[in-house]
């Protein structure tokens, strides 16, 4: 008798915690059943409607329907006034600046500014790359207005590609600096290594794909903000230091 009680009582608390499941349960449950392999990190509201912004280590940042029955990947827009605002970037800002401020500055390749640092920008960079090239000939103009270049590593065609492998040495190179320039020039020889050196190019590119990189060069903002691809000098300098640069 007792036995089928507490049976009874059982299937109704499971049905009860169905029924009671939040949309970040149903969320994770409905991505985990249609891609098995991906690792959710953070799952919060959305400025649209009855939807998530949910955030992983090996996928896209995506927006997710309460229900877990739509997901919209890339960029959304809002009607301002007269103004379109991009939801998915404003919903992004905030990731970006947490996690490129976690990054260890050892692991970033660091082209400093000319005597007072007035800004920072961030680049997710591949060697191959050739608006990538073109932007690292003119990282000694926004050097010299004060802006500090942080580069991170963002092999387009993978971690485990032959562009993975140039950016490996590159990273572990004792002047990574020279041994960037010269890669963007087409040599493949870094020069000297660091000893025991552990490249944190995987680590990079799986960091890229949690805040949306899709392309490079990507340009992001200290405060999260991105830029975009390549922007003319002149143009990110504003960006970076405002009308007052």
């Amino acid at each position: 008798m007792w036995v089928r009680i507490w049976g009874l009582v059982l299937a109704l608390f499971l049905v009860a915690g169905t029924a009671w499941a939040g949309p970040e349960d149903i969320i994770r449950a409905k991505l985990k059943t249609a891609f098995p392999d991906v690792v959710v990190a953070d799952i919060k509201p959305a400025a649209l409607p009855n939807f998530y912004l949910v955030t992983s280590s090996n996928y896209d940042p995506i927006f997710v329907s309460g229900d877990g029955r739509f997901l919209i990947q890339g960029n959304v827009m809002e009607v301002r006034g007269s103004q379109l605002v991009s939801v998915f970037d404003e919903a992004m800002a905030g990731e970006r600046k947490t996690a490129l401020a976690a990054v260890k500055h050892d692991d970033l390749i660091v082209f400093p500014a000319v005597g007072k640092v007035k800004g920072v920008v961030y680049v997710f960079t591949d060697v191959d790359c050739p608006y990538c090239r073109k932007l690292h000939t003119e990282v000694p103009e926004l050097n010299k207005k004060g802006i500090e270049v942080r580069y991170l590593a963002f092999p387009r065609t993978g971690p485990k590609s032959v562009a993975a492998g140039k950016m490996d040495k590159v990273w572990c190179a004792q002047d990574r600096l020279a041994a960037l320039t010269d890669a963007k020039m087409g040599h493949t020889d870094p020069g000297a290594q660091r000893p025991l050196c552990k490249s944190p190019v995987r680590d990079q590119f799986a960091l890229g794909v949690a805040l949306g990189v899709t392309g490079t060069p990507a340009v992001m903002l200290e405060d999260g903000t991105e830029v975009g691809g390549y922007v003319p000098t002149a143009e990110l300098i504003k960006d970076v230091l405002g009308d007052g640069s």
